[in-house]
């Protein structure tokens, strides 16, 4: 049986963390997880099937020694977290040399591939005659064009730049929130990953309804991996998760996962 002790012993009887099954008492690691189908996926019939959560779980079960509390966050409070040095580890992050002074990083887990500039259907023509794309571009002299990013993401160096440089006027929180303002004529266009695009455009009930575009500064695909505190304790969580990842991704089943 699994004992909790001190906060994070009530904050589990409040039912904010979920233990992990099978977890002996140990040293404490909290996974932290943000809604992002067809990565993370936190409700509905595909509940903790995506690509990352079954990452998570193989990880789990080889991290015996670790009470392992999971914990359902918005993306910023995860960096936040990480940034105050908790016992936190995300699996999915993208490293960059900004969050490389707060975070350490496992070899990679996964890729997200391809990037693209998201439209509805019906403005395919709108969008073509601007081609060939460039973010910067809609950025700077399409200040019209209306778009939203996801606060604290990661996307790629250059693109995470361009928002940077010319940020947009909102943020969103979850993905699904994105897709629909997109929907409804309240955005113009998203930056986003295709099979992300798909996902919730099939949730949302419009399969057909959104279009993805090159753009000059997508990037060859960009590594996900996991993400901990860069403290003495998060660097020898790496270093295990390192070893199981070492093992474990040559293996049919591992390839399986991230071809999900």
């Amino acid at each position: 049986m699994v004992k909790w002790r001190g906060l994070a012993g009530l904050v589990v009887a409040l039912g904010l963390l979920v233990p992990e099954p099978a977890q002996a008492e140990g040293l404490p690691l909290t996974w932290s997880v943000f809604d992002a189908p067809p990565f993370t996926i936190t409700g509905g019939e595909h509940r903790e099937t995506g690509i990352f959560d079954r990452i998570r779980r193989l990880l789990a079960s080889r991290l015996t020694d670790y009470s392992i509390t999971s914990v359902t966050v918005p993306f910023p409070r995860i960096v936040t977290e990480l940034k105050n040095g908790a016992e936190w580890c995300f699996v999915g992050g993208v490293k960059t040399p900004e969050r490389e002074s707060f975070a350490v990083f496992s070899r990679p887990v996964a890729m997200f591939y391809p990037l693209r500039v998201v439209v509805r259907a019906a403005n395919r023509a709108r969008f073509e005659a601007l081609g060939p794309l460039s973010l910067r571009s809609l950025l700077t002299e399409h200040r019209s064009l209306r778009t939203s990013i996801l606060r604290d993401r990661a996307i790629a160096p250059a693109v995470d730049a361009l928002f940077r440089q010319h940020p947009p006027g909102q943020t969103y929180a979850r993905f699904i929130e994105a897709y629909r303002m997109l929907l409804s004529d309240r955005l113009d266009y998203l930056v986003d990953f295709s099979n992300i695009t798909a996902y919730n455009a099939r949730q949302i009930g419009a399969p057909d309804a959104f279009v993805g575009f090159p753009f000059a500064e997508s990037p060859e695909p960009v590594f996900a991996r996991v993400m901990c505190a860069d403290t003495p304790w998060g660097r020898e969580v790496v270093m295990r998760i390192d070893a199981v990842l070492a093992e474990e991704r040559p293996s049919p089943a591992y390839r399986s996962i991230v071809e999900a």
